[in-house]
């Protein structure tokens, strides 16, 4: 372990019940700040007002501000693969378009939840997250869309299926963080499930 995530790292797990609440009521105000004042205003005297701790009880579990981003980026990623894995399993679509606009706006729900948190994250975020945390968070998602992709009935028309799933998730990841962090004019929410939709079926579907 990099000395710079032990630095960052929760200082003890919510173990108990109450210690539980105490966590989730942390990250829930972190996230309400950086919603409502923005990042600057997102200090840990800021965040444990609106949480209802004291400053002292906030430090009992997270060492500063970088170990909140830490946590709420962990919180993310369990998520994004709780909502994969349920969509995915759902089993309850009757054209492969229903699945991956099912998947799309699943992930695009998660970003749209919480914008501004996702845009520190994407900025800022990653830089606190030790990277083989990111990677095996991807591994897992690539080995659900890849396990999905050998079941389906979707005639699909790439042999390599590793392959498949990588480009399909990192272009849709790719494009929904580049969507968050700019905003570009003219790229509403419905736009951009359409284009990624078809983006995925022309890619993996035999037309």
């Amino acid at each position: 372990m990099s000395k710079r995530y032990e630095s960052n790292a929760a200082r003890k797990g919510p173990k108990q019940q109450r210690s539980k609440v105490t966590v989730a009521a942390i990250l829930d105000a972190s996230v309400q700040v950086l919603e409502r004042q923005g990042s600057d205003a997102a200090t840990t005297s800021r965040i444990a007002e609106v949480a209802g701790v004291s400053v002292g009880t906030l430090y009992q579990y997270f060492a500063n501000r970088e170990a909140i981003l830490d946590a709420l980026q962990d919180r993310e990623f369990e998520r994004a693969t709780e909502m994969m894995n349920r969509v995915l399993s759902r089993g309850a679509y009757h054209t492969d378009r229903e699945v991956a606009r099912a998947v799309i706006e699943g992930l695009l729900e998660l970003h749209s939840a919480a914008p501004a948190l996702h845009r520190v994250l994407v900025v800022a975020g990653l830089s606190v997250t030790p990277a083989e945390r990111v990677q095996a968070f991807d591994m897992r998602i690539i080995a659900v869309i890849k396990s999905f992709l050998s079941l389906a009935k979707m005639r699909i028309r790439r042999t390599n299926l590793d392959a498949a799933a990588f480009v399909v998730y990192q272009a849709v990841r790719a494009s929904m963080l580049a969507c968050v962090v700019e905003r570009p004019a003219g790229l509403d929410s419905e736009t951009l499930v359409d284009e990624l939709t078809d983006l995925v079926l022309r890619y993996l579907a035999v037309e």
